[in-house]
């Protein structure tokens, strides 16, 4: 096909100069038919039904634009970035993706435009080898089937653009140390100074005589513990803590998105450190070198991780309620009834609350720390000598609700004696066992025709002791086919007739 240009040219040389076809086609050094075929051409005006052709990234827009549109109701920080859009169109429609990383690129840029708008630029900082800065991000995970807040402790180091993270369940002291010696552990190393903001957990609000931050006693003695400095950034100065942020944002959209499943957080914390090494795999933005070699020349300036145990736990004083209760920013837990009116210790850790005697000899009771105020904590267990006492208060304490259905059934068939002694059967029972063990344990000795609460402390004995006996291998007296005794040969023996 002749350009429009051409086929002009031919149609002046034959109307208007007057040559010949073969005059033209000598000329031009196109055919003679083709010539032929425009000159008797009458019709020029352009195409406009021709279909558009397919085009290979025509099937991915519906998907990214559903992707960018669900990430509308998301929090801002946690949603797809082109990269994490490819990797998920690798992973879920590999039949479809048909077309480059820049490609999609290209057409997450053309979609969130229309979602979203233009994006936002960033700032390149420039930072000296060996330090690193410190920052919390937010995030939102799938616990027990419900989406919880969960936290990102990052630690970053602008100089190689490495990146370290772990999730915790709060932003409090214990969670930003336990967090760091996690990172320092798994790294290795400790960095020469290390650049957090001026968070409560780490700075005081008061100056020293040079006019710079004050450092928390607490963080102070544990970066001396681990051999770092402190240097506080200053507040909205972007310049200093680029790098951090950055990597807040770049940890959350890659790893965190969509939201992840946490069963058992110290396991997913492992796995995300690992992902973090993956990434290190990859060539710096500017250098063109991969991370981890960057990073491996940092550590020269760093500082080798002190294996010595630090104690991060908070202790604080409480004395315990006539309810067997006490409370700690605004949460409830339960210590024994057995403390009521004592003064006991609590040793507050990230994840963990730890009630201890005054002397922190002696641990009363242990819960999960609890973060959202008007929580509680109750270990049941701990109220039985109190319900024993007072029976008649079983079915308003929370213990009842928690009981098996087949021992609510025989509590209710009991006198006062025997109530209080199946409560001691169950108290040690569940002083090693839950209660659904507890609930096998009373179906097995009912199941041998007794009632008796002595009897439940010596079936959970027995079956502890042999586990055979608790899988049913063996029969008892009573699980027996009946006999039916016959004396009638007897008594011809003894010569007569006793009936």
């Amino acid at each position: 096909m002749l350009t429009i240009t051409t086929v002009h040219y031919i149609r002046e040389l034959y109307f208007l100069e007057g040559k010949t076809i073969s005059e033209i086609s000598a000329m031009t050094e196109h055919n003679y038919r083709t010539i032929k075929k425009y000159l008797e051409m009458d019709d020029f005006s352009p195409s406009h039904h021709k279909a558009n052709r397919s085009n290979k990234s025509d099937t991915l827009r519906p998907i990214i634009s559903q992707w960018l549109t669900e990430d509308k109701s998301r929090h801002h920080k946690q949603r797809h970035t082109a990269k994490r859009i490819y990797e998920r169109l690798k992973e879920e429609y590999p039949d479809l993706l048909q077309v480059g990383a820049r490609r999609v690129r290209d057409l997450v840029k053309e979609e969130k435009k229309k979602v979203f708008g233009s994006e936002d630029a960033y700032l390149r900082l420039h930072h000296p080898g060996g330090e690193a800065q410190v920052d919390f991000g937010s995030l939102e995970a799938f616990e027990n089937g419900s989406r919880k807040k969960f936290h990102e402790l990052i630690l970053s180091f602008p100089k190689s653009n490495a990146g370290f993270a772990v999730v915790t369940r709060s932003e409090t002291r214990e969670a930003l140390m336990e967090g760091l010696i996690s990172l320092f552990r798994f790294i290795g190393y400790v960095p020469s100074s290390i650049w957090p903001r001026q968070m409560s957990t780490a700075a005081l609000r008061s100056k020293d005589e040079k006019g710079l931050v004050k450092t928390a006693d607490f963080f102070l003695r544990f970066a001396t513990h681990y051999g770092f400095n402190v240097k506080f950034c200053n507040p909205n100065s972007g310049a200093e803590k680029g790098s951090v942020e950055n990597m807040v944002g770049t940890i959350r959209r890659n790893f965190f998105v969509p939201e992840p499943t946490i069963t058992d957080l110290e396991s997913f914390n492992k796995n995300l450190l690992e992902k973090c090494l993956i990434r290190s795999q990859e060539k710096h933005y500017l250098h063109k070198r991969p991370i981890e070699e960057l990073f491996e020349e940092e550590k020269v300036r760093m500082i080798p991780f002190n294996p010595a145990p630090f104690d991060t736990s908070k202790y604080v004083s409480r004395r315990v309620s006539k309810y067997g209760l006490l409370s700690f920013k605004g949460c409830t837990y339960s210590a024994s009834p057995s403390f009521v009116g004592d003064q006991v210790v609590l040793k507050i850790s990230a994840n963990e609350v730890t009630i201890l005697t005054g002397d922190l000899r002696k641990t009363i009771s242990r819960h999960k720390r609890l973060f959202k105020k008007g929580s509680e904590s109750i270990h049941h267990i701990d109220f039985i000598d109190v319900v024993k006492v007072r029976p008649r208060a079983l079915k308003y304490a929370g213990i009842y609700s928690l009981l098996p259905e087949v021992w609510q059934t025989y509590l209710a068939s009991l006198d006062k004696d025997s109530y209080r002694q199946a409560f001691e059967a169950l108290r040690e029972i569940l002083l090693e066992e839950d209660m659904e063990y507890a609930g096998r344990v009373l179906t097995e000795t009912l199941q041998h025709e007794t009632h008796s609460p002595k009897a439940i402390a010596l079936t959970y004995r027995r079956l502890k002791e042999n586990r055979i006996l608790y899988d049913g291998s063996i029969h008892f007296p009573s699980d027996m086919p009946l006999y039916e005794v016959d004396t009638s040969k007897y008594d011809r023996l003894m010569g007569g007739d006793f009936q």
